[in-house]
């Protein structure tokens, strides 16, 4: 099973739309942290360049990939500069630790 970690951060405004979202197509679990930090886009205006968002990280099956990619995007889209990013990054181990095995959980049902 190929598995993949992804990463979204964004307006903290859109996590419910998000969450929503993400339960529509079965994502069996995510963490959410606020963070603050700067990329692309800086506010010069102000003394503190950093700005609050939240972080979104899912592992996910490769075959579900593009789809959550798609969610993610269509749920936190924004106009103005500094929406947020998403990233997908190849894992090589995933383990429970309490069982030691090698899967993803399962999603109940709707």
């Amino acid at each position: 099973m190929n598995i993949k970690y992804v990463v979204a951060i964004v307006h903290t405004d859109s996590l419910k739309k998000l969450e929503a979202a993400l339960s529509s197509i079965r994502i069996g679990g995510l963490t959410v942290t606020k963070v603050k930090g700067y990329g692309e886009y800086k506010n010069l205006f102000s003394d503190d360049w950093l700005v609050e968002h939240t972080k979104v990280e899912i592992f996910a099956e490769e075959s579900k990939v593009d789809l959550l990619v798609k969610v993610l995007l269509d749920a936190a889209h924004s106009e103005p500069p500094g929406a947020g990013i998403v990233a997908v990054m190849p894992v090589e181990r995933f383990l429970h630790l309490r069982t030691g095995t090698e899967t993803l959980p399962d999603v109940p049902p709707i």
